[in-house]
């Protein structure tokens, strides 16, 4: 007889993850970020939670190298083949291996060693990634399905020179036909750089202000970042103004681009 439930097998990839409150994998922070001279050690602490009430974990740690594209997604990649790559300069201890049981937590030991010759790229990544490897069982619309956890940490490096953060509008244009705003932006400073893109709209015909949903951005040097705002829904036909106004960096850094444009 024919088995009436599919088994299948997921893998979630999430800084908290849960498996319908039976499994729960908490690691903190999510990203790490290090400024080190070359040939210098520095020593992170990274913690891994098991937030289930039953279930034990037995997880295994590794490292995968990524770099933005220009939505802001991760492109992620084999140890060792992006010219950003930082993985081998790191290290976990006490073990790559381990069991977690039910509302224990687990400190791992991320040292990070620069090289002491230095290139040319400003920023280098790494991504360690914490993945369960006994998989548990879960009903999904009638489905049995394996579901395996994987929580995953960001890490940033650059050398101890001096930080020039700084993002450039490059374009701002309306798209008629996907009723949107796009912005492309560059990060044409020397470190990672994170902002906030606040847009707000005035029909000039009758006064009406709108403001529309925020965008955070994360950017690495060099990065270009093409920014979408949606328009809202049932906007009435006239002459618009957009301003968009970009808050980034540790000291607030503010940066304006306007728009004027007819919608029909």
């Amino acid at each position: 007889m024919k088995n009436p439930f599919q088994s299948l097998f997921f893998l979630l990839l999430v800084p908290f993850a849960t498996v319908q409150g039976q499994t729960g994998l908490s690691v903190s922070p999510p990203r790490t970020y290090v400024t080190s001279v070359a040939g210098e050690s520095t020593v992170n602490r990274i913690l891994v939670t098991n937030t289930s009430k039953s279930t034990s974990l037995n997880l295994t740690v590794s490292l995968s190298d990524w770099q933005y594209e220009e939505s802001g997604n991760n492109i992620m990649a084999e140890p060792g083949t992006l010219p950003n790559s930082a993985t081998s300069w790191i290290t976990v201890k006490p073990q790559s291996y381990f069991t977690l049981p039910p509302g224990e937590t687990h400190e791992l030991e991320v040292t990070l060693t620069a090289p002491a010759q230095t290139d040319s790229v400003e920023v280098h990544t790494a991504l360690l990634f914490i993945t369960q490897t006994n998989p548990v069982d879960s009903f999904e619309q009638g489905a049995l399905v394996k579901v395996s956890l994987r929580s995953g940490v960001k890490i940033y490096h650059r050398y101890n020179t001096p930080a020039n953060p700084n993002i450039e509008f490059n374009d701002y244009r309306f798209e008629k036909k996907a009723r949107n705003l796009d912005l492309s932006l560059q990060n044409t400073g020397n470190t990672w750089t994170d902002g906030t893109v606040i847009t707000e709209m005035v029909n000039v015909n009758d006064g009406t202000k709108y403001e529309l949903a925020d965008q955070i951005i994360y950017t690495l040097p060099g990065d270009r970042r093409n920014v979408t705002v949606p328009l809202p829904k049932n906007l009435k036909p006239g002459k618009y103004t957009a301003s968009s106004t970009l808050s980034y960096g540790d000291d607030d850094t503010i940066k304006m681009a306007e728009l004027a444009f007819a919608y029909e």
